[in-house]
C-alpha cells in the first residue's frame, strides 16, 4: 500500500522539479546568470490558508538571488505539507529582478473513507478517531499516519491481527483502504505428553481457519487453565505459507493430577481422625474425574465414589455421578444414622464463564436409637454457577457466584417434602503483586417451604465453613444458616502458601430467627501445599466453646482451597 501511494507521490514531485528547471536558467540567462528575488506569490490555494504554505518557503526570500537549488527545495517543503498534489513555480520578471510565484494544486476535499475487506475489525470505531476526516482537505502525511495506526490500535483494542494491503484516493474525494485480517493456519500443541489432544482443543474458542484474534485465544487458553490439569500455558506464533497467515503453538506444562493422599488428625470436638482418598482428575488423560474416599473418625465413617466425564457431548453437556455411604453420631443422645445414597448430575453451559447444572439425588436415613425414625430422601436440585477468576487453585481477582435449589419430593419413595435454597459469592483481590491475595465469601442458606429432616439441615460448623469448630456441633445445626469468610493469603515458598483466616456464621433453628448479634467467629492460620499429589489444606482454628466461653484450637485437613 505505502510503496504504491509513494510512487505515485514522487511521480508529482519530479514533475514540479522539472516545471521550475524550465523556468529557472531562462529567468536567469537574462539577468547574466543572476536575478534578485523582488517578491514572493502563492496561487491555486482554496482551503489551504496561504500563512501555512508561506510559512514553508524558507529558503527563497525577497531581495536574495535566485537559485534553482533554493526554489526546488522550498517546492519539496510545501509538497511535505501533505495537502497538494502537484506544486510549481513560475517567475515574472519584474524592474531589478523576477518575482517568484509558488502555484499549488489542493488534494481533493475527503468524502468518505471505506476500508475493503474488514470481516472482524472494528473499523467504524477507528474510523471515528483517525485525525483523516470528511469534510477536510486530504492531508496525505496525516492519511498515511492513520493507516500506519490501524494495525497496532486494533491489536491493542480489540486483539485482531490485520495489515493494510492498498490505499486508493480518486479526485472527488474518496479514500477506500484494503485490509487484510491475519488468519491462524494452523492450531499445534507442544508439552501435552499425558493429556490428550482433544481434550485441550474443544476448549479452545478458536479454530483454523479463524481471524487471528487475542482476546479469544487468551480466553481460549484461561479455559484450558481451568481444567487444572497445566502448571504454566504460553502460546507462540510462526509466519505461515502467506503474510496473512500465522501458525499457533500452545506450550504446556503438565501438573500431577493423579493423587494418594492420607493422613492423622485430631479435634478437640472430633477426636482421632484418619482419612484417605485416591483420585485422578485427568483419567487416562482424557479429562475425566474419578475418586474414592474414607475417612474414619470418632464420630464419623465415610466411604464415597464418585465420576465425572465433562463432555459428554460436543457442546459441553456434563455428567456426574456418586456413590456414598455414611455412619456419623447424630443428635445429643448420639445415636448413630447410616446414610446410603448417591447422586446423578447433568450440567450445561449457558454462557462464557457461567453453566447450569440439574442434579438427582437418593439417600435412605437408618438410625440406630430412639431420637430419630428412619426416612429416605428423593430430591431434585438445579443451580448455577459462575465463575470468572484467574486460576482454578489460587485466583487472584474474579469472583464466584453459586445458586442453588434443592426440592425433596415424595415420589420414588421419598419421606421427606421439603424446597431450600443456597447462595454463595465469593471474590478475590490481588492486594500485592506476588500472590498476595485478599479473599472473601458469604454463603447462605434457608429452608423455603416444608420441614428439614435431620440429614438435610445446615451444618455451619467444620472446615470449610466455620473452622475451629465440630461439624457435630449442635449449637451450629438447623434449617437456616449464615457464614461469612475472610481470608489474607500469602507466598512462603514456591508451592507453599499461608493463610491467616477468621470465620463468622450461625445456624437457627425452625423456631428462631436469623440475627447478626448471634453469629460466632473464630480465627486462626494454615497452610495451602501444592504437592504432586494436589493441593492439601491445613488449617489451625480457634472457636469459642459455648460451655467454657474459653477459645479451644482444631485442626481442620482438606483438598482445595476453603473457596
Amino acid at each position: 500500500m505505502n510503496k504504491e501511494f509513494s510512487r505515485a507521490l514522487a511521480t508529482a514531485f519530479m514533475a514540479l522539479v522539472v516545471v521550475a528547471a524550465l523556468w529557472a536558467p531562462q529567468v536567469m540567462a537574462q539577468n547574466n546568470g543572476e536575478a534578485m528575488v523582488t517578491g514572493i506569490e502563492i496561487e491555486g490555494n482554496v482551503h489551504v490558508d496561504t500563512s501555512l504554505i508561506r510559512s514553508a518557503i524558507t529558503r527563497t526570500q525577497v531581495d536574495t538571488i535566485l537559485t534553482e537549488d533554493n526554489v526546488l527545495q522550498d517546492l519539496h517543503a510545501i509538497y511535505d505539507l501533505g495537502y497538494f498534489y502537484d506544486a510549481s513555480a513560475k517567475f515574472d520578471p519584474t524592474p531589478g529582478g523576477v518575482k517568484v510565484v509558488f502555484v499549488v494544486d489542493e488534494n481533493p476535499i475527503v468524502r468518505d473513507i471505506r476500508f475493503i475487506g474488514a470481516v472482524k475489525a472494528p473499523v467504524a470505531e477507528f474510523k471515528r478517531q483517525m485525525n483523516t476526516q470528511p469534510g477536510q482537505v486530504l492531508n496525505v502525511n496525516t492519511l498515511m499516519e492513520d493507516i500506519r495506526r490501524l494495525p497496532d490500535w486494533v491489536l491493542l483494542e480489540y486483539g485482531i491481527a490485520l495489515r493494510p494491503v492498498d490505499l486508493r484516493a480518486d479526485d472527488d474525494g474518496y479514500i477506500e483502504v484494503d485490509i487484510a485480517e491475519t488468519v491462524i493456519a494452523d492450531i499445534r500443541l507442544e508439552g501435552n505428553e499425558k493429556t490428550r489432544d482433544f481434550v485441550i482443543l474443544r476448549e479452545l474458542t478458536v479454530e483454523p481457519g479463524d481471524i487471528l484474534d487475542m482476546n479469544e485465544i487468551n480466553r481460549s487458553l484461561r479455559r484450558i487453565l481451568m481444567l487444572g490439569f497445566f502448571d504454566e500455558i504460553n502460546r507462540s506464533f510462526e509466519d505461515g505459507d502467506s503474510p496473512d497467515e500465522q501458525i499457533m503453538t500452545i506450550h504446556l506444562t503438565e501438573r500431577k493430577t493423579g493423587s494418594a493422599t492420607g493422613g492423622i488428625g485430631y479435634g478437640t470436638n472430633d477426636g482421632w481422625m484418619i482419612f484417605g482418598e485416591i483420585a485422578e482428575d485427568n483419567f487416562f488423560g482424557r479429562g475425566q474425574r474419578i475418586n474414592l474416599s474414607v475417612e474414619f473418625s470418632t464420630k464419623r465413617k465415610t466411604y464415597e465414589l464418585g465420576f465425572f466425564e465433562p463432555y459428554i457431548d460436543a457442546s459441553g453437556t456434563s455428567l456426574g455421578v456418586n456413590v456414598y455411604h455414611r455412619i456419623s453420631t447424630v443428635g445429643e443422645d448420639e445415636d448413630e444414622r447410616r446414610t446410603t445414597g448417591g447422586d446423578v448430575t447433568v450440567g450445561r453451559p449457558l454462557a462464557e464463564f457461567t453453566r447450569g447444572r440439574l442434579t438427582l439425588k437418593a439417600q435412605n436415613n437408618r438410625y440406630t436409637g430412639v431420637e430419630f425414625e428412619d426416612y429416605n430422601t428423593r430430591t431434585i436440585g438445579a443451580g448455577i454457577t459462575t465463575n470468572t477468576t484467574d486460576h482454578p487453585f489460587f485466583p487472584t481477582e474474579g469472583f464466584k457466584n453459586i445458586v442453588s435449589l434443592e426440592v425433596g419430593t415424595s415420589l420414588f419413595g421419598g419421606d421427606a417434602v421439603f424446597s431450600k435454597m443456597e447462595l454463595e459469592h465469593s471474590r478475590y483481590f490481588e492486594v500485592r503483586d506476588g500472590g498476595f491475595v485478599f479473599a472473601v465469601r458469604g454463603l447462605g442458606g434457608r429452608v423455603l417451604t416444608g420441614e428439614l429432616r435431620e440429614s438435610e439441615l445446615y451444618r455451619a460448623g467444620g472446615d470449610p465453613r466455620m473452622r475451629g469448630y465440630s461439624r457435630n456441633d449442635q449449637d451450629l445445626v438447623g434449617d437456616k444458616m449464615l457464614v461469612m469468610n475472610a481470608e489474607f493469603r500469602f507466598p512462603i515458598i514456591d508451592r507453599v502458601q499461608g493463610v491467616v483466616f477468621t470465620d463468622w456464621g450461625n445456624a437457627w433453628r425452625p423456631d428462631e430467627s436469623i440475627s447478626f448479634g448471634e453469629l460466632k467467629n473464630s480465627y486462626g492460620l494454615g497452610v495451602r501445599l501444592d504437592t504432586p499429589l494436589g493441593l492439601l489444606r491445613l488449617d489451625y482454628g480457634w472457636g469459642l466453646d459455648a460451655e467454657t466461653e474459653t477459645r479451644q484450637g482444631q485442626f481442620n485437613f482438606g483438598f482445595g482451597q476453603t473457596f
